[in-house]
């Protein structure tokens, strides 16, 4: 239950409407309806002074290059949302995107969530989901009708997984409404798998990820819900200031959507299995999850990045040894707060939208990067090696960049294959209230980040090419090579704006090794696979997760920058299953992995 005082924090500092009163409505019992949005008061905004830009000095060192190639390589593509004069909130948090390899012909393909009209009606058929085919030469054609995925409904994020073991990456849909998954049927064209659960989760979903959670070689489901509220009639928050006499309401109005966790029965359906495991947070209002691996101890935990709430971390409590048989039911513990991973280190719970992981110092554990509310910072947790995380926002330089944009999708990526990941974020508010204030914006500049290799990250946004001069409603990133050049691009789903397809255009003499895991008795995705590198003078780890960033599925192969050497001396996978796998002296390239105690190595020539 929230109290008033967390209540009138969360939203002058979460919601920073400058002129806004929110102290009337920030305030409710969790087990009461919440009271009909209103807001009566305004405070003339102070006058600040605008602030000179000053000019920067090229930094040494590699610099990223990305250029958006979307038009030229036919992904024609813009969101709908509805975005009206009402301020609904359900107009602000965009949709996400996917980079899989949906037909198994080694080249990555684009799928897109998008939205409809609201109030939603059922003979709308204006806007689709989308799906863009790479046509093996980094081109790309919509197929959404030839796939049979044209779809229609208030779609946000997306989830790939073969969840059923077939060989075909499958896709799971949130939308504000009914879900959906979408079966892959290895020919090109998707169904809707009508069987898979015994009943709709017709709520308001957000993220979503596949995760083999009690490892029992079946990936299972976590979908991660938002607040409760209705589009018809819609809930709207007055403010006489306005030019259109409403805002959009903060989340403190609404009251949160349990997340709800399905477990795979091993024969293509799933039940549900929220209660027993244990993954029962309190007042979480969901926007980000991540499936990774805490603690190293061989188990997938769930991490979930909360809207102006402490977020959860479901630390996994199935089995105590790998070596003893999963149940048939993960069980759970939450651990965010002794972790340090609940809350930003003055104690404050932030209005958390999506996740970055990776190992970013090279020590061997996965660090955590969130992105948060406009005059908040992007907060870093860097892993103590499994034993709880520490907030290192300062220190890495990640913090005082951050705090003037509103984060939403991050990756972790090499962009420049010298062994270390840098950053990306994309920015923008959900509501337009540059009526308040001439520094207030709307659209934002995405960021980049590069590694330092000292624990810090510096800003190099201003050299990484138009795309970074330009403001954007930037919403769901995901991040894979879609032109199998060796090099990490990124797509960004936007609002009011075409979405672009930033090609890594990076000049580096560093190659890449790039693994497509398989599973065979782990689940064949290989999600949860831990992957280290020998012969690159420091531990480089990579894992492949569930989830991650916001609303959106990245590629799942391994990508791994090389530096300086030819050839990784060796390859060590931790499979999902427990089994280890080592190949050693494996050139630069892209090669399948299939599991087996001789793992096959086949080398894909491009």
């Amino acid at each position: 239950m929230e109290n008033l005082g967390s209540s009138a924090r969360i939203t002058c500092v979460v919601f920073t409407f400058m002129t806004i009163c929110l102290l009337a409505v920030g305030c409710r019992t969790e087990g009461t309806a919440p009271p009909t949005p209103s807001i009566s008061e305004t405070v003339a905004a102070p006058s600040i002074p605008a602030l000179k830009p000053v000019a920067k000095s090229r930094p040494a060192g590699s610099l990223p290059r990305f250029r958006d190639v979307a038009m030229e390589r036919g992904v024609d593509f813009q969101r709908f949302d509805d975005i009206s004069k009402l301020h609904r909130i359900i107009e602000g948090n965009g949709g996400g995107v996917a980079l899989f390899d949906f037909d198994a012909d080694g080249w990555l393909d684009i799928f897109f969530t998008n939205g409809c009209h609201l109030p939603r009606r059922a003979n709308d058929t204006e806007h689709s989901n989308q799906i863009f085919q790479n046509d093996g030469t980094g081109n790309f054609r919509s197929v959404t009708i030839q796939s049979s995925l044209r779809w229609f409904g208030y779609c946000h994020g997306c989830a790939v997984g073969d969840y059923d073991n077939d060989g075909f990456d499958d896709l799971y849909v949130t939308a504000f409404g009914k879900n959906c998954l979408w079966h892959n049927e290895g020919d090109g064209t998707f169904t809707i798998a009508a069987e898979a659960f015994t009943s709709d989760l017709d709520v308001w979903s957000s993220s979503a990820a596949f995760g083999d959670l009690n490892r029992d070689g079946n990936l299972d489901l976590y979908v991660v819900n938002y607040v409760q509220t209705t589009d018809d009639p819609p809930e709207l928050c007055p403010v006489a200031a306005s030019p259109d006499g409403v805002v959009a309401c903060p989340p403190t109005v609404f009251r949160a959507e349990d997340d709800v966790l399905f477990t795979s029965n091993g024969d293509g359906s799933f039940r549900m299995t929220t209660e027993q495991s244990g993954v029962t947070g309190s007042d979480g209002k969901g926007l980000g999850v991540l499936i990774f691996d805490a603690n190293n101890d061989g188990w997938p935990d769930l991490y979930i990045a909360n809207d102006g709430m402490p977020n959860f971390l479901y630390l996994n409590q199935t089995q105590t040894s790998p070596d003893e048989p999963a149940s048939a039911t993960s069980r759970f513990a939450e651990v965010a707060a002794q972790f340090g991973v609940a809350v930003n280190e003055q104690g404050t719970a932030e209005a958390s939208m999506g996740i970055a992981h990776g190992d970013t110092d090279r020590d061997g554990w996965t660090d955590l990067l969130i992105t948060h509310f406009v005059t908040e910072t992007n907060t870093f947790y860097r892993n103590l090696e499994g034993r709880g995380f520490v907030e290192d926002t300062r220190a890495s330089g990640l913090g005082p960049p951050s705090r003037d944009s509103l984060g939403f999708g991050t990756e972790f990526l090499d962009f420049d294959n010298d062994g270390w990941l840098d950053l990306f974020v994309a920015a923008g508010h959900i509501d337009d209230l540059r009526w308040n204030s001439l520094t207030q914006k709307y659209a934002m500049p995405p960021q980049f980040y590069r590694n330092q290799r000292d624990g810090r990250f510096l800003d190099v946004s201003a050299w990484a090419g138009p795309y970074f001069d330009g403001e954007w409603l930037g919403r769901g990133v995901s991040k894979g090579d879609f032109d199998n050049d060796g090099k990490i691009d990124l797509v960004v789903s936007h609002q009011l704006s075409p979405s672009p397809v930033l090609k890594n255009e990076t000049t580096t003499d560093h190659a890449s090794l790039v693994l497509n895991l398989i599973g065979t008795t782990s689940n064949r995705s290989a999600i949860g696979a831990r992957i280290e590198i020998e012969g690159l003078g420091l531990p480089l780890v990579r894992e492949i997760v569930g989830g991650g960033s916001y609303q959106s599925a990245s590629d799942t192969q391994v990508h791994i920058g090389l530096s300086d050497v030819a050839a990784a001396e060796k390859v060590r996978i931790r499979w999902p299953s427990g089994a280890v796998s080592e190949v050693k002296n494996v050139p630069a390239g892209r090669y399948f992995i299939v599991e087996g105690n001789n793992p096959a190595l086949i080398r894909i020539v491009p």
